[in-house]
């Protein structure tokens, strides 16, 4: 199983085997030797969850199988571009969140920076992440880590590269507003990781999701094998023409004898002789 860079829009996810779509810490840890992936813009199989539960305005991020955007692929493409938003089942989506794997955020607590109406942002300073509260830092770790000592070794190279990368989200007030307009309780976006040249940001409010980036993943075997060069057509047997005492000696039986030398005539002019 060798991981590959695909282009295309969110939909080429269908082509991949599942559990190796990868996520934005993945990316990040494998970009400090690969320096190719740092030059490309990212879908992302992290998942994120917007929902208002016991008055807080949180924020859950998944990972591949419970990401509701890729669960439901087709669906949530079509409400994406149609609408801005992809509103799951509630039940699946509650199930989502509680999931071991998952982690939830207090998105008042990430202190963000107004973009729009719509989004907000923060940022992490490799050489100050001391700096970040609990739920930034928990958001940075899960991120551009997972783990403590892959989390240190990627600062290390935003640090070196000069990179402060920034995380956007939904602010509180949109999420809130958006799911009361609707009547429902959850919202999800998907995911985007952009190159070096744009600090390595993460976009976690993401609903372009047919816009023609890259996904990095393996290839499910059925579409690996018809993506191959097809093998040289074998030789076929030359065809070859009759000559003319093969003719003759074949047509004589049902030649008329007076008829037979005007034909052995008419067959010589055919090959000239």
């Amino acid at each position: 199983m060798t991981l590959e860079t695909i282009p295309g829009n969110l939909l080429m996810y269908k082509q991949l085997e599942s559990g190796t779509f990868q996520h934005v810490d993945q990316l990040t840890t494998e970009r400090r030797t690969n320096i190719e992936l740092r030059n490309e813009w990212f879908y992302t199989a992290d998942g994120n969850v917007y929902t208002i539960q016991k008055g807080k305005s949180l924020w859950a991020i998944t990972r591949e199988p419970q990401n509701l955007v890729l669960q439901n692929i087709d669906e949530a493409y079509r409400q994406l571009t149609s609408q801005g938003n992809y509103f799951p089942d509630a039940t699946v989506a509650q199930n989502s969140v509680d999931h071991a794997d998952t982690i939830v955020v207090d998105l008042k607590c990430l202190k963000l920076m107004k973009s729009d109406d719509q989004y907000g942002r923060f940022v992490i300073d490799p050489k100050e992440v001391k700096k970040l509260n609990s739920e930034q830092r928990k958001v940075a770790q899960r991120m551009y880590g997972p783990d403590e000592e892959n989390f240190r070794l990627n600062m290390d190279m935003f640090a070196r590269a000069r990179k402060t990368p920034r995380v956007s989200v939904l602010l509180p007030e949109y999420v809130q507003s958006t799911l009361r307009n609707n009547g429902t309780k959850f919202l999800g976006r998907t995911s985007w990781l952009n190159d070096f040249d744009d600090n390595s940001d993460l976009g976690a409010d993401e609903r372009n999701v047919d816009n023609d980036l890259r996904l990095r993943g393996v290839r499910c075997e059925d579409v690996a094998l018809n993506n191959e060069v097809p093998s040289a057509p074998q030789e076929t047997e030359t065809v070859r023409s009759p000559t003319m005492e093969e003719i003759l000696t074949t047509s004589q039986p049902f030649i008329p004898e007076l008829g037979w030398e005007r034909f052995q005539a008419e067959i010589g002019k055919l090959y000239k002789q």
